[in-house]
């Protein structure tokens, strides 16, 4: 904290807005801890002390405490006057050393603000590696019909915990934790997962209101256990309104059952805008992949995010034997997605509905697996639950050494699930192959003829050919979000590209709460009339 940053806080205590307690390593826990020169030493007086609203603990900046903060179901903070945990002085942040336990346990309350703070936790070897490990800040409402707000979470670091870097949890019946944000910090080297935002299952959509932005989540390696997903870089369910954007998540999932960079689950108006995330891993036979919208997702949106190299899907949308409803995947870029068990750049699978997959850019090489795919759907057994009611359209599917294009089971094939239209299609340096079903077509014309896919009232709208971007595969790792425009250069159309005015017009509204995009991936504004085809619109 700087000195200005101190002089505020001099001038809110002179007002009686709140009141700061102190505490450094020379500190005596039998001081008053109302100023630097009087503060406490240990986390232990800290947890003694009655937290009221307005209460701020700001620990020396720099110097590392033992222990586990804590915060009872007796205290709590305000929106507008919460218990703030933060760091003083010079030093930068303060860390929280908590071995085996939390870092910051809040338990039945909320009201609650960290900012300016480091969480150590004492590794995975003894810290829990089954369900009863712990996270760095847990926050938890466990009781019937709790309903809870305003936390957040701002500038922290939060590494070497067994369970997730943050928790929060509204696990009783009728229970919820609203209001969140979590901003501008890093969440890695955690054995369960980065992020983890969760409630009651008989209770979808009872959290509201989160706001994840600029966070960077990575290193989280995931376990194999039964019963539990793990090695998630982010993981929001269970909330209705959520956004997560400008985040960078990476390197998860290594070890984990069925994880995933940035996903949701049991949630309704989801957005996922502006992130970037690579290189996630799957220990299992699923997953593993950039973005997730799972079972019960509704009227959420994916936009203006670069997936690529990815074990899994770059974007899938996931139903299972529940619901996956009203979702939108428009103006995103993936490279080189789907590296392991046969997925995508773009996978749909299990009960997903009314779905809209438009001007995206999808790059795919080839992998060993025969079925992964530019874009590829899947049913959920021989009689299970199969993608219906799903528009792709004005998409590029760009592929390399005879990599397919699509690839659809048998199931959703001959029940024509799936609409493609105004589309470009293009295999470069391989055989150029669409799976429908038991059927495999070399082009888009006798995929047309026998399908009626690409066609409009009887007139063809899918393009094969170059689509002519600037250096499709090239694109490198960002690692800053603000950045992905400008980094994302090799997937604009040429001034001679085929593509331009070639898209196909879009309805103005796509799904309950979702409205039509303004710009292309590039933040140019969208025409009113013809786009042209996949995330780039040149002006």
């Amino acid at each position: 904290m700087s000195h200005r940053n101190e002089r505020f806080i001099e001038r809110l205590e002179a007002r009686k807005l709140f009141a700061a307690y102190y505490v450094s390593p020379t500190g005596n826990d039998a001081a008053s801890g109302l100023s630097p020169a009087e503060a406490w030493r240990t986390v232990e007086r800290v947890n003694q002390q009655y937290l009221r609203a307005g209460t701020w603990i700001l620990f020396e900046g720099g110097k590392t405490f033992d222990g586990g903060l804590y915060v009872s179901s007796r205290e709590a903070g305000r929106a507008d006057k919460p218990v703030v945990f933060s760091s003083y002085g010079t030093g930068g942040r303060a860390t929280i050393r908590s071995g085996d336990i939390e870092g910051l346990r809040v338990v039945e309350t909320a009201g609650v603000a960290v900012t300016n703070m480091s969480f150590v936790g004492g590794g995975w070897t003894g810290n829990g590696t089954t369900a009863e490990g712990s996270s760095g800040i847990y926050i938890h409402a466990g009781s019937a019909n709790k309903v809870l707000s305003s936390v957040h979470i701002r500038n922290v670091d939060v590494s070497n915990y067994a369970r997730e870097g943050v928790t929060i949890i509204a696990s009783g019946d009728g229970s919820s934790i609203s209001d969140v944000k979590i901003e501008r910090s890093a969440f890695h080297d955690n054995l369960w997962g980065g992020i983890n935002i969760t409630g009651n299952s008989g209770n979808l959509n009872a959290n509201r209101n989160y706001l994840i932005d600029h966070v960077k989540a990575y290193n989280n390696r995931g376990m194999m256990t039964d019963g539990f997903v793990t090695g998630n870089g982010i993981y929001v369910a269970d909330v209705d309104t959520a956004i997560v954007q400008r985040c960078v998540v990476w390197n998860n999932g290594a070890g984990g059952v069925a994880p995933v960079g940035i996903g949701a689950a049991g949630a309704n108006n989801v957005t996922f805008q502006y992130n970037e995330s690579y290189g996630n891993k799957t220990a299992s036979s699923t997953d593993g992949g950039g973005f997730d919208f799972d079972w019960n997702v509704t009227n959420s949106v994916m936009q203006y995010n670069f997936s690529h190299d990815n074990d899994g899907p770059g974007y899938m949308l996931g139903g299972g034997p529940t619901m996956n409803r009203g979702n939108v995947v428009r103006y995103n870029i993936s490279q080189n997605d789907g590296r392991k068990n046969g997925k995508a750049g773009v996978y749909i699978w299990g009960n997903v509905t009314d779905a809209a997959i438009y001007n995206n850019t999808i790059f795919l090489s080839a992998t060993s697996d025969s079925a992964n795919a530019a874009i590829r759907a899947s049913d959920v057994g021989a009689n299970g639950k199969v993608p219906q009611n799903v528009s792709v359209r004005n998409n590029i599917f760009y592929t390399t050494g005879g990599a397919k294009l699509v690839n659809l089971t048998n199931n959703i094939a001959a029940k024509s699930r799936f609409a493609f239209n105004g589309n470009a299609w293009y295999s470069g340096g391989g055989a150029f192959a669409i799976q429908w079903g038991a059927s495999t077509f070399g082009g888009v014309g006798a995929w047309q003829t026998a399908t009626g896919q690409e066609t409009t009232r009887g007139v063809a709208t899918g393009y094969q050919g170059n689509p002519r971007l600037v250096a499709p595969g090239t694109a490198k790792t960002v690692g800053d979000a603000d950045k992905l425009a400008a980094a994302l250069l090799p997937y604009r159309l040429l001034k001679n590209s085929p593509l331009i005015d070639r898209g196909r017009p879009y309805p103005q509204l796509l799904a309950a709460g979702v409205a039509s995009a303004t710009t292309d991936f590039f933040g140019e504004l969208l025409p009113l009339t013809r786009a042209d085809i996949g995330a780039d619109e040149v002006r």
